[in-house]
Parts: structure tokens; sequence; C-alpha cells
């Protein structure tokens, strides 16, 4: 009786306490406004620096004791109501901004954070769909019919019956095995339940460890709130469960438990790069390169300093990290802000140690290979699984993790088309749509992406345009701003240059594992910001600058658009470029502005991102002498568009002379006198044959089909 009493008068100072802090805060008015807007509205937020402020006491009660602290704190704000109806039960307390103390890394939970009061911050990766969880679960007894009514746990998902028909509610008092129980769904409580798992940011794992997650339980108005993909932090109270098998011989109980946290409260991640902490005496550095018309060449030179040879393909990197400003017009249409590169070079051009090295000093990096990449692994899934319950759920995938950071994917031709055809629509809209088991969202995939390939044939071949070298779609290609090819020729002067680099690398690296434990490393050469400065300058960066073009500069992108297009105008020219480059140019001058911290695009940034583009395209699209971005975007240029057309009209030539057919032999002949190669003859030939225009009728007589 005593231990009762004293529990009794704990509760009702913690409800006075409560009442106290809502009070000192001013909360009476949102109380009110939460009494006339539910059940729309039910839940009162309360930071928990004003909980400390007015209580030290209850606040550290709260997070030792939470879930008899929030029950006090959801009664104060009950009595605040002069006239509280029967419906505002349902009002509830959330504590938010948990204090450093209570926040945990997902990996560093142990058994000491049971029951207490926690703040996990991550990325939602699955999330089940919104079902009824009972809350209490009303019985009749079939022997007496007295109605029983059996709280169930919040924190399982195993349903409790009742043992016996209690006495206490009027019952017969017999046990479960001398009397049956009927569930009454209809006079039973339940509440809106979702089941989610949230795992750790990419950016948090150290040395390329796995991530780890968490499931989490969330009810009432805290569910339906938050889709996979979004940057979350969740607060609420752990909970074990404990783990069962089914056997033959009955259920087996572990004794290793599983955990899961009770939400209690969800706060969003508003800000770009919030979770990467800039101090004030790394802020004052940052803001020192303010106006340093270098500093953009000072982050090219910090990105992968030991690989040599690539300025022109980190320049385009760099911009890509602060990328671009993105825009909503006005009716509605949304513009995106994030560069998209692609490297594709021969072997040994170091693309995977410099893909490497962007995933690690990128703000939320996150890296993967194309040859363990599938479809649903890079975009999103719906799967069915023990997690759901056994019902189809919503999982995310790569670049859906990666919403708000970087995603790299190496190895990007290795990928079956099948599996590359899903990122057409994360390229260009930034979303990731599924439509699967009745399950239909949107995800949102808002990152620019950084992809690496091989030609074709192992090598590039000079005499072939890069669309035929590449096993990639020209759909997919033509979505990349920036296309770099990177090719291997021997050359004396830069070989020898190259080779003492590395040599050199390979001797500082041997003599550093050489060097006494505790040595100091050696110094960043030619690097002025080393990895950590340099994540934290981007980040900062995005955060707070948003450039907008000056006029100059808007007129140094129109000259240059203009003057490019003018040699398109010329009889049978080719298209050199399109408003897909223009979109291109302006995301890297606002980069470059980004990048110096300037709050205006400057006409120095419009030339730095006309001189990248020009300089891809003359790489990439370049043929016989002439920009094609048709070589790009279609797959085809126009002069091998001119030639097929001229071979098709020889093919009908010959076939209306030869009985319906031709001979291989003659055709070459006669396209050697109307200016076609021989070596051009057999790629259009066989690039006819395999679209299935051609057929051979018999042994060499080939036969037009669309004739």
């Amino acid at each position: 009786m005593v231990s009762a009493a004293r529990t009794l008068v704990e509760r009702v100072d913690l409800v006075a306490r409560w009442s106290n802090v809502l009070e000192e805060g001013d909360f009476r008015p949102r109380i009110l406004e939460l009494a006339d807007r539910f059940p729309e509205e039910r839940s009162l937020e309360v930071p928990f620096s004003q909980v400390e402020s007015t209580d030290t006491g209850l606040a550290d009660l709260l997070l030792e004791r939470p879930e008899e602290v929030l029950s006090a704190g959801v009664r104060a704000v009950r009595e605040l109501i002069p006239a509280a109806s029967p419906e505002t039960e349902g009002l509830r307390l959330r504590v938010v901004g948990l204090p450093s103390t209570a926040r945990r890394l997902i990996r560093m939970i142990r058994e000491s954070d049971l029951n207490q009061f926690l703040a996990l911050d991550g990325i939602v990766r699955k999330a089940t769909e919104v079902r009824p969880q009972i809350r209490e679960a009303v019985f009749s007894c079939l022997a007496c019919r007295t109605e029983i009514h059996e709280p169930q746990d919040d924190g399982t998902t195993v349903f409790r019956e009742p043992l016996e028909c209690p006495t206490s509610q009027g019952g017969c008092g017999k046990p479960a095995g001398r009397t049956r129980f009927r569930l009454l769904p209809e006079k039973s409580t339940y509440v809106d339940s979702q089941r989610i798992e949230i795992q750790e940011n990419p950016e948090s794992l150290k040395g390329g460890a796995h991530p780890q997650g968490l499931s989490v339980l969330l009810t009432e108005d805290l569910t339906g709130r938050v889709i996979p993909g979004n940057r979350v932090v969740l607060s609420g109270v752990l909970k074990s469960q404990q783990r069962a098998t089914a056997s033959r011989s009955g259920i087996v109980r572990s004794t290793t438990f599983d955990l899961i946290l009770l939400g209690t409260s969800i706060e969003y991640k508003q800000v770009e790069y919030e979770e990467i902490e800039i101090s004030e005496e790394e802020e004052r550095t940052i803001l020192a390169f303010r106006g340093d018309p270098t500093v953009v060449d000072k982050v090219v030179l910090s990105l992968a300093p030991t690989i040599k040879g690539m300025e022109e393909e980190k320049e385009a990197i760099a911009l890509q990290l602060f990328g671009g400003v993105e825009k909503r017009h006005a009716d509605g249409v949304r513009v995106r802000g994030d560069i998209h590169v692609l490297l594709v070079g021969d072997p040994g051009t170091a693309k995977s140690q410099l893909l490497r090295y962007i995933a690690d000093v990128a703000p939320r990096g996150i890296y993967t290979s194309g040859k363990g990449a599938t479809a649903a692994g890079l975009t999103a899934a719906a799967v069915k699984d023990d997690f759901g319950g056994g019902r189809w759920m919503l999982e995310a995938g790569m670049l859906v993790l990666a919403d708000g950071g970087m995603a790299i994917v190496d190895e990007l031709d290795k990928m079956t088309p099948e599996d590359r055809s899903a990122m057409h629509e994360a390229l260009e809209q930034q979303t990731v749509s599924i439509a699967k088991a009745g399950i239909t969202a949107t995800l949102n995939a808002r990152c620019p992406v950084l992809a690496a390939a091989n030609p074709k044939w192992g090598r590039f071949n000079a005499d072939k345009t890069i669309a035929e070298q590449l096993d990639l779609p020209p759909t997919l290609l033509s979505r990349f701003d920036v296309i770099y090819s990177i090719q291997d020729h021997p050359e004396e002067k830069r070989d020898r240059f190259l080779a003492n680099r590395i040599l050199h690398s390979h001797q500082e690296g041997a003599a550093r594992a050489a060097s006494p434990a505790g040595a100091p490393p050696p110094p960043w050469e030619g690097a002025p910001f080393p990895p950590d400065l340099l994540r934290k300058y981007i980040a900062y960066a995005r955060r707070n600058v948003r450039p907008v073009l000056s006029n100059e500069a808007l007129q140094v992108l129109e000259d240059f658009y203009v003057r490019i297009r003018k040699q398109g105008e010329e009889p049978d020219a080719p298209v050199p470029i399109t408003a897909r480059q223009l979109e291109a140019l302006v995301r890297l001058s606002e980069a470059a502005a980004r990048a110096r911290l300037s709050p205006v695009v400057a006409i120095e940034d419009a030339e730095r991102a006309t001189r990248i583009v020009e300089g891809f395209l003359n790489r990439v699209t370049r043929t016989e002498g002439k920009m094609d971005i048709d070589a790009i975007a279609t797959g085809v240029t126009h002069t091998q568009r001119e030639r097929v057309e001229r071979l098709q009209e020889l093919m009908r030539e010959l076939q209306e002379s030869g009985g319906g057919t031709f001979d291989l032999t003659a055709l070459k002949a006669e396209a050697e006198k109307r200016g076609i190669p021989a070596a051009k003859v057999d790629a259009l030939f066989s690039m006819l044959r395999n679209q299935g225009e051609l057929a051979e009728t018999r042994p060499g007589r080939w036969q037009l089909i669309r004739f």
C-alpha cells in the first residue's frame, strides 16, 4: 500500500511539473488550438531545451523513464484544456530536439540503452503500409458471456489473450483451459501503426563498413509521414523483443533479443548537409576563400592529388560536387540543378581510383559498381518479407538513399540493359516511380550521378564514333551533362611525367609504411584542401550559397550557344548542340560561382562553363571535323545517316538490275565510286543486317527487306 501511494504521489508530482513547463513555455494557446483542430492535428511538440531550462530534474527523468514521464505530460496537456471532450483523449505530447547525450549511432546501441529515451539520425530504408493495430482487445467469455478487456503491449506484435475470466471484471473466474474466449473486433480499440527501418547515414560509415539498421514502430499521427529515402531524426523508447522460431515441438524461444524503437517524434532534415558539423574556426577558414579567383583551381588540385593527367575531368567533377541551383517555375515545372558526369576510358586510366576518392570526399557520397547492381538495388523495389509481416512494402535503392547526396556508379557498361533502363527517370526527373503489387509511389532521387564505363571492345578506336564504341543506349547518354572520353595514347613526354609521378607516389607510400608509429604524415603536396576541409567547404557552399545569373554571364552563355548552333546552318551540316547543353552550361556556371561562395554568376564562371562544354563536345561529338550532337543524342551521326540513305539507294539499284538480290562485292565496288569507303560499307552493312533490314536469300546474295 505504501509503494502504491508513493507511485501515485510521484505521478501527481510529474503532472504538476509538466504543467509548470507548459505554462512557462506559453504552450496554452497552442494546446487550445489543438483541441479545436482535433483530430486533424493531435500532437504538441515541445523542445527538450524548454523542459531542461524550466525543470532540469524533469528533463533527466524524461531520458531515464521516458514512458512514465511522457504519460504524465499527456495528462498535463489535457488538464490545461478548460472543457476537455472525450475525443481529446487522443492528444499526444512529442518531445523533439533531444540533447547530444541521448543521440546514438545505430551501431553503438547497447543493452544499457534499453528503455531509455534515444534519438537516431538516419535514412528511412523500408516502410510498410499503414495498418490498424489493436490497442485494447475485448473478449467474450463463452461460459458466462462477460466482456473482458485485455490491454495489448505497444512494443510487440504478439497478440495477448486472457489467461482466465477475471472476477475483477465481473467474470466467472474460469481459467483458459475450462472456457474459451471470443474476440469482439467491433468493440476493441485500434490505432494506426506503421513499421519502418532506419539505416545509418552513409557519410557516418568508416572504412567501407556495412550500414546497420533498426526497426521503428510508428503509431497514431506519426504514421504515413515518411517514405523510403527521407533523412530524419527519430526519437523514441528503445525496447527489446525475444526471438522465437517454430519447430515440431512448438515455439522455441531464443536468449537473443531483437531491438525496436517505439517512435515518439519525427524531425525532418530540412537543410542540406545539416548533419555535417562546421565549427566557427572552420567557417572562418572557409570564408577566407571567398573572393579568391583561383579557388576552383585549388579544389581541382585537391581532388585525388596522386592521380595526375586528368585535370579537365577533375575540373568538371569539382563543379559537379558543388552543383547548380534547383529551380521551380510558376507552372510547377522543376528544373534540376545537379550535374551528371560520365567518364569513358581505356583500361588503366585511373577512373575507378578517382571515383573511389570522390566517394570518400563528397558529402553523402554512395559508391557502387555496375557489376553487382540491379534495377531494384539502384532505384527502389516493392518487396514482401517478414519485416512487413508478409505484406508488400517499399524498399529504397541506392539512388533513393543518395537523395540530397551524390551517387557514384563504376562499371556502368557492365550492367544489364534492363537494369540500366531503370536509371532514365532518376537521371532527368530525379524521381523513382514504383507500380507493383498495388503499390504506386514516387520517391525522390535528387542527387548528381558520377559514372564510369569502358569502351565496348576494351579500348577506343579512332575510326569509330563514341556511340559505336559504348555499350550504352543513346537515351541514357544524352542525360549526362558532361561526357569525357579518356584515351591512352603513347606520348614520350606525357608518359615520362606520369611514370615519374606514379613511381614517386609508390616511393612515398613505402616510406610512410616503414616510418615509426606516430610519425607525422608528409604534407599534402599541391593540395590546398585536405579531404575533411574540402568536404565541409562543399557542404557549406551547397547549404548557404544560391547564385543567380548576372546579365553579363547570361550574355556569354547566349553568345556561345548561338555561335556553336551557327555551325549547323551550313548545307547538310549536322546539329552541333541542343538546348540540353544550354541547361548544362547554366548548371556549370552556377556551380563555379557556388565554389567561389559568390551569390552572383560572373563572366569568369560562364567562361569556365563554356570551356568545359566545348572541350567535351570536341572530344565525343566531333565527326569528320564537325560537331554532331546526334553522336550521343541518337547514337547515329548525321554523316552515318546520310551514308545509310545513300547505301540503301545503291542496294535498291543493284536489286533492280540483279533480279531482286545483290552481291556484297558489287555493292562495295559501286560504293567506292560514290565516295563511301569499303570499311564504312562493312560497318553500315552489319548495322542494317542486325536491325533486320537485310536478308540473305541464298549464299552470297542479299536482299533489302524494305525495298
